[in-house]
């Protein structure tokens, strides 16, 4: 199974160094549903023995006792009919096993097993300090609650801090994954794909079925019952009580209203709880606060970080009962005249991306600001701006069909003197159609300047 995995290569590799110490180790991987957390942990533990468990939403106790009765008598001894009264004596079990074998046992979904017995935090505390320090087991906690593991599991107040040993976060695919995952289409076919799932491996391997990027538009996102049609409600089901209140907030931040006060205007919610529900939906890397970068930028609103719920709510979710009716072909028709310029917006989160991970610089933050312009007296976007230990970096992306000159780097350089003045600054620009001759040229004596191709994000 490793040699078919796309993406996830350090972080197996950090698992399966994990399982060679040969000592007690806890392991905590998260990210938000979708992203391959599961598949992961099954890479990982193929061929190794152990205990697998994954946790039921809204199960009682009772429920989930039963649940892991069963996996730990699969695991430990390869029978069904093995029921343990509590959970201490599945411990003790796996504990025992442990003391001289090679043994994982892994809880997937985590925050469901402690929403039904509250004290489980506290239990496995107890028995990592006492018990399972002394074997060779390798504990594995995963969820897709971030704020559930980054405060219940990860913080200072959670009576397992400091003892992982491990923590994994997985983040969406890169571009340049996407593109192993969709080896034979072109640029601009990846660009689209990569944009519409928000590199979500998951969401991936629906349109990865199809032979032209305009068919796995149509056919799943534009279709009654489609995968991608259906998936925001079944996501947001899988987490919230109440999805209208949610869904409500998200249409109205795809319609171009991004402030709390405008959106509890526009909905009818309390400004109170249009802050708490973009807090949560925060949580779970859908949307984000705009803030400033290094203290530069204007830093107000919000705004999707997610680009396939950007999408969904914006070209899809008006038009939800039609395609539910099978009458979405104008919905989709229109989607497709926006979709260029969808991808020019949405490419630039792929552009920071690449400068962060590929540029070589210790960049300290990074990200796009919009910036008062003194000069023409208007408000400006910045695609990528940030800070690096040596000074600044600034770019523009530019995903056109047609060469980028020297108009892009003066633009850049009147910017870099109003949010930086003459400090160092590298200079970075991403274009889908090539740079001119007296731009390339230009560039290529100057090694502040760099000049990015769409087959450099994609690695073509």
């Amino acid at each position: 199974m490793e040699e078919q995995i796309i993406g996830r290569k350090s972080e197996l590799a950090r698992l399966k160094k994990a399982w060679e110490s040969g000592r007690f180790e806890f392991i905590v991987i998260y990210g938000r549903r979708r992203i391959g957390k599961s598949f992961l942990i099954d890479a990982f533990r193929e061929g190794k023995n152990g205990v697998y468990f994954e946790a039921v939403d809204n199960g009682t106790e009772v429920t989930q006792l039963r649940l892991m009765s069963r996996s730990a008598a699969e695991g430990l001894y390869g029978v069904e009919n093995l029921a343990y009264p509590d959970f201490i004596s599945i411990f003790d079990d796996i504990a025992k096993k442990a003391e001289n074998e090679r043994l994982y046992f892994a809880i997937d979904e985590i925050s469901y097993l402690c929403e039904s017995c509250p004290e489980m935090v506290g239990l496995l505390q107890h028995y990592i300090d006492t018990i399972f320090r002394n074997t060779k087991l390798v504990l594995i906690l995963s969820g897709s609650s971030r704020r559930f593991i980054e405060e219940d599991i990860l913080s200072r107040e959670s009576p397992l801090y400091g003892r992982r040993t491990e923590e994994i976060r997985l983040f969406p695919f890169s571009a340049k994954e996407t593109a192993e995952m969709l080896p034979v289409w072109g640029i601009q076919d990846l660009a689209i794909a990569h944009t519409l799932t928000g590199g979500i491996p998951y969401y991936l391997s629906f349109i990865a079925r199809h032979e032209s990027i305009t068919e796995a538009i149509h056919d799943e996102f534009f279709l009654p019952g489609s995968s991608l049609f259906t998936e925001a409600e079944l996501f947001m089901k899988g987490i919230y009580r109440k999805t209208s209140t949610y869904g409500s907030i998200l249409a109205q931040l795809a319609s171009g209203c991004n402030e709390v006060s405008k959106i509890s205007g526009k909905t009818g919610l309390s400004t109170a709880n249009v802050s708490t529900a973009l807090s949560s939906l925060a949580s779970q890397d859908i949307v984000a606060k705009r803030e400033k970068v290094a203290g530069r930028g204007t830093g107000r609103g919000w705004e999707f970080t997610d680009s396939y719920f950007a999408f969904f709510y914006h070209y899809v979710q008006p038009y939800y009962s039609l395609i539910e009716r099978g009458r979405g072909e104008a919905a989709f028709r229109n989607a497709m005249k926006s979709l260029d310029g969808f991808v020019s917006e949405w490419i630039e989160t792929a552009f920071r991306e690449y400068v962060l991970t590929e540029s070589g610089l210790l960049i300290k933050s990074i990200g796009h600001i919009d910036f008062p312009n003194p000069l023409q007296k208007r408000n400006e976007e910045v695609d990528l701006f940030g800070e690096t230990y040596d000074g600044w970096i600034i770019g523009e992306c530019k995903w056109k069909n047609s060469p980028v000159g020297f108009d892009v780097l003066n633009l850049l350089e009147m910017r870099r003197n109003i949010l930086v003045g003459d400090e160092n600054t590298d200079y970075f620009i991403l274009s889908k159609s090539g740079f001119s001759d007296d731009l390339a040229a230009f560039a290529s004596t100057h090694t502040d300047i760099h000049l990015i191709s769409g087959e450099d994000i994609f690695g073509r």
